[in-house]
């Protein structure tokens, strides 16, 4: 199993792109996948309170300011494509929303890359472009750090599993990082005693996959934070989680490890639900 198309989106302005092309584009050269990319400028909205006289070409203006900017972002794919011995993809501007540029890409594509959201910027009933289009393409998403670099992940792999669809999806979702990794933990909070995890190991080996199951008994910190901990305890560079196995509303109002991981991640996750 491999990965053979991987969308890349980039958020204008963000200072955080070439980060995330050197991820994918890395990525893409293991798996000999191609990179479609997606530098995705905003729609110009004129606020419709505006009590002032707005110049007719103020919509062309800002397009033609958004792409001038765009241009280091567009040499630097370029040059990551150059870098990792020719691999294949290519770069376009959308000047729709992003949450509709990648769903309109979505069906030809593999896996997603997208930034973590910023810091204070998070509101995940409503701003949360990686939890909307975990939601609404079928498709896994990588999450980029916001902070950190990320050229070779997926060495030390570390599967958050729970007995639930999501948990399912993930792990098939991630089987071609899995199949590559040297080492995959599968991390258990408070599984029951009922023999899956032999199950769950059986299943992996049949993939060529080097497994080891950690069972732990969560009590006095969140899911997340057991998550987290085991990720830099066991140097783990890469997380395979399930995402939204409750509603976002409940997670926005009670928390959940979906929220609380894309909040406070130290490693790149592949989410999918």
């Amino acid at each position: 199993m491999t990965y053979k198309t991987i969308l890349l989106g980039l958020v204008a302005g963000d200072e955080r792109n070439e980060a995330r092309i050197n991820t994918a584009v890395s990525l893409a050269a293991s798996h000999g996948a191609h990179v479609s990319a997606l530098y995705m400028i905003p729609p110009f909205n004129i606020p419709v309170y505006a009590a002032v006289p707005i110049p007719s070409d103020i919509g062309e203006r800002y397009y033609a300011d958004e792409e001038a900017a765009a241009k280091p972002a567009l040499a630097a794919f370029e040059v990551a494509l150059r870098a990792e011995g020719d691999v294949a993809g290519g770069i376009h501007i959308s000047r729709t929303l992003p949450l509709d540029a990648l769903q309109d890409n979505a069906a030809f594509a593999d896996l997603i890359v997208l930034g973590q959201p910023h810091e204070g910027s998070y509101d995940p009933a409503s701003d949360s472009l990686i939890g909307d289009i975990a939601l609404s393409s079928g498709l896994p998403v990588l999450a980029v750090p916001r902070i950190g670099d990320y050229d070779n992940i997926g060495n030390n792999v570390l599967v958050a599993w729970t007995r639930g669809r999501e948990s399912t999806r993930a792990l098939r979702e991630a089987l071609p990082l899995l199949e590559r990794a040297e080492r995959v933990l599968v991390l258990r909070a408070n599984p029951a005693d009922d023999g899956r995890d032999a199950e769950l190991g059986a299943y992996l080996a049949r993939h060529d996959v080097k497994v080891e199951i950690k069972d732990v008994a969560v009590k006095d910190i969140s899911i997340a934070d057991t998550i987290l901990n085991t990720v830099s305890d066991e140097g783990c560079d890469l997380i395979a989680m399930g995402a939204y196995g409750h509603s976002r509303v409940r997670e926005y109002a009670f928390g959940g490890v979906t929220r609380d991981i894309l909040q406070h991640m130290t490693a790149p996750t592949l989410f999918a639900h």
